[in-house]
């Protein structure tokens, strides 16, 4: 049997895409743009940077905290060139370093800040060569520059993964390793399928059709965990507090997901004094990323062990109007210890798929993977 064409591959995959992996991936670029914008790296510190001591440092937020936009975890903390933790035969935490740098964590780190200076400037201007002669872990590397210039060099950080995805794209692959990440994120922007994907849904595209076919990830026909049920009731008893604590999550979330998509300067429209409109924000980045955006506490339903929101019937007419129905999302803000602890984006016709009517209005079940 023939193998389907790319064309073909690219529709089906993009019917079948997780839009809110998509979403938190780009949320995740955002709060560490937010964090580590790159005017503030020629004056990071030491505690600033290593990974190790619990706190949001440029190493946690370029590994951990960022797993989602690309996953480089299979290495050890010697990839950031100076750590802070123990080792088998040392349980001390303390500071440690790769001796390549230097004699002492200072050293170290000096040579290690200077690298990643250099690496800064050599990949805004597409200094391949210069690149890949850092003394910087390829996959440290990698991930760096994805984040920093999502338009330049795909999200995909593993060396041989990159190779190979080039040999099978046709693409040269007796290159720089960087110029065929470069190449690889060039070759999406210009397929016109493809031109308006991020990078954190071509590079699921590529490993599910390319790298791990038999282990597809992020699609929404392929989630067979159990789903917690929502039963939606009357949001509008809850207290006007956990309201206003949810759509403050909802907004800041969306301004971290539009800042990690490349807007330095987001446009969020607030609608919540109009309820006429049918929702709370209008996000109005381009005509592709436009969203409609009603915000909703997953309060818990202890009959059905699930969650559950109240829908109006003028969200839910207004998330089915033909103009509304491809860009209503539904941002559900779920807590812990009675505080907002993480934000859910389903767009409203995803959701509708799994949803049914009763007297209470919608029951809706959908996967959570942190409840």
């Amino acid at each position: 049997m023939a193998r389907p064409s790319l064309t073909t591959l690219l529709k089906k995959f993009d019917a079948e895409f997780d839009t809110s992996y998509e979403d938190q991936a780009n949320r995740a670029r955002g709060e560490f743009m937010n964090a580590f914008p790159l005017k503030r790296l020629p004056k990071l510190t030491l505690e600033q940077y290593v990974i190790g001591t619990k706190k949001p440092t440029f190493c946690a937020f370029v590994e951990p905290k960022t797993r989602l936009w690309a996953n480089i975890v299979a290495a050890t903390a010697l990839k950031f060139g100076v750590y802070y933790g123990h080792t088998r035969t040392d349980p001390r935490d303390r500071y440690r370093f790769a001796h390549k740098y230097g004699r002492s964590t200072e050293e170290a780190f000096s040579t290690v800040k200077t690298a990643l200076l250099h690496l800064i400037d050599a990949g805004k201007s597409l200094r391949f060569s210069d690149i890949d002669e850092s003394p910087l872990s390829p996959l440290f590397r990698a991930k760096i520059l994805s984040l920093y210039f999502p338009d330049k060099y795909l999200n995909v950080c593993n060396p041989d993964h990159i190779e190979e995805l080039s040999v099978k794209l046709g693409l040269p692959s007796d290159t720089f390793v960087s110029e065929q990440q470069h190449q690889l994120r060039q070759a999406a922007l210009n397929n016109p399928i493809t031109s308006n994907w991020s990078n954190p849904k071509v590079m699921t595209f590529l490993y599910n059709t390319f790298i791990r076919p038999n282990e597809p990830m992020h699609l929404v026909k392929s989630q067979t965990r159990r789903h917690a049920r929502i039963d939606i009731e009357d949001l509008l008893e809850k207290r006007k507090r956990i309201g206003e604590m949810s759509e403050k999550a909802a907004l800041d979330w969306e301004r971290e997901r539009l800042i990690g998509l490349g807007q330095a300067k987001p446009r969020i429209k607030d609608c919540r004094n109009t309820p006429s409109c049918g929702y709370d924000f209008f996000s109005d980045t381009n005509a592709a990323e436009r969203r409609f955006i009603e915000v909703k506490t997953a309060g818990r339903n202890y009959v059905d062990k699930g969650f559950r929101f109240f829908l109006s019937e003028t969200e839910h007419k207004t998330s089915k109007q033909a103009d509304h129905r491809d860009r209503y999302y539904f941002y559900l803000v779920f807590y812990r210890d009675k505080v907002p602890d993480h934000v859910e984006p389903w767009k409203a016709a995803d959701l509708y798929k799994i949803a049914k009517f009763d007297f209470n209005g919608y029951v809706v079940s959908f996967d959570s993977e942190e409840h």
